[in-house]
């Protein structure tokens, strides 16, 4: 007769069968060594190589994992899709490099993906390197800016709930349903709009609280100055791109014009009192609003 924790064990394994795990990389080698260090064994993994100059393909080769090389940098959304699209798995967990995975919790999502089939996304918890949770859940985007920054006073969530928006740095999709990244989207908001694209196929994004993962956050990559000012950039052209998606393009326009006078208000105070680094994050930010508005007149 088995035990109860061999039956957990089997339970556990045989959930894992059912999972590929995708991650896209971009000179990721560090905190990719961590990820695949902490998946369970036997389970198969896709790393997406956007033409990393480290070696980030030879750390996830050496792991046993599946490696899709990238000719050139087609950003998170088209790397994710390059992966989805080769998976052969009921589920796809979406894993960003700076996660770390558990088999428990990774069990737990399917076991909750069985209890809610209307559930095109799941999610879980999200913990930082301290430990703490991590608000990895919300409202749409642009109902979120209508909220306080300040919302330390909300309750944490005791079991599964039903959410508008789950962050794309560890979710479970359920490949029947078939959904993608916008691939117009290189960095930023492409979870948001694929959880919109699942809204919009009236199918539900369950959070799984008792599913823990930790996310080190903004560890993918190396930090650098150029690297966030990339980052600020592409901020900016994604969050007018989605407001053209939600709003329409009139809308977005109007966002546009008034992020302009934003950063360049803000980048003229950073340059009177020499805070140079966010002199060139709002300088980032005023380059990829420009950039989108002149994309709206080709």
């Amino acid at each position: 007769m088995r035990g109860a924790a061999e039956l957990e064990r089997l339970s556990t394994s045989e959930a894992l069968a059912r999972v590929c795990i995708v991650t896209v990389a971009y000179n990721s080698a560090g905190a990719l060594r961590g990820l695949l260090g902490s998946v369970p064994e036997g389970l198969a993994v896709i790393v997406v190589d956007n033409a990393s100059r480290d070696d980030s393909a030879a750390v996830a080769e050496a792991a046993g994992a599946r490696v899709i090389r990238n000719a050139a940098n087609l950003g998170f959304g088209a790397g994710c899709n390059i992966g989805m699209n080769a998976a052969e798995a009921e589920f796809v967990l979406l894993a960003n490099p700076d996660t770390r995975l558990d088999g428990t919790a990774l069990a737990r999502l399917v076991a909750a993906a069985d209890a809610f089939p209307d559930a095109a996304i799941l999610a879980p918890m999200l913990c930082d390197e301290s430990g703490e949770r991590v608000r990895s859940w919300d409202v749409e985007q642009l109902h979120r800016r209508l909220l306080s920054r300040k919302r330390g006073a909300e309750a944490w969530p005791e079991g599964p709930l039903c959410a508008e928006f789950l962050s794309g740095a560890c979710m479970l999709l359920r490949a029947s349903e078939g959904l993608r990244f916008d691939e117009a989207f290189f960095l930023f908001y492409e979870d948001d709009a694929i959880c919109a694209a699942a809204r919009a196929k009236k199918r539900s994004l369950v959070l799984v609280p008792d599913a823990v993962v930790n996310h080190a956050g903004g560890g993918s990559s190396a930090p650098s100055q150029a690297l966030s000012a990339f980052k600020a950039r592409h901020m900016a052209w994604s969050r007018l791109h989605y407001m053209a998606l939600m709003r329409g393009s009139n809308a977005a326009r109007q966002e546009a014009w008034a992020r302009v006078w934003h950063h360049a208000g803000k980048a003229l105070g950073h340059a009177l009192t020499l805070a140079f680094a966010k002199l060139r994050a709002d300088l980032a930010g005023l380059g990829g609003t420009l950039a989108w508005l002149r994309g709206q007149r080709a």
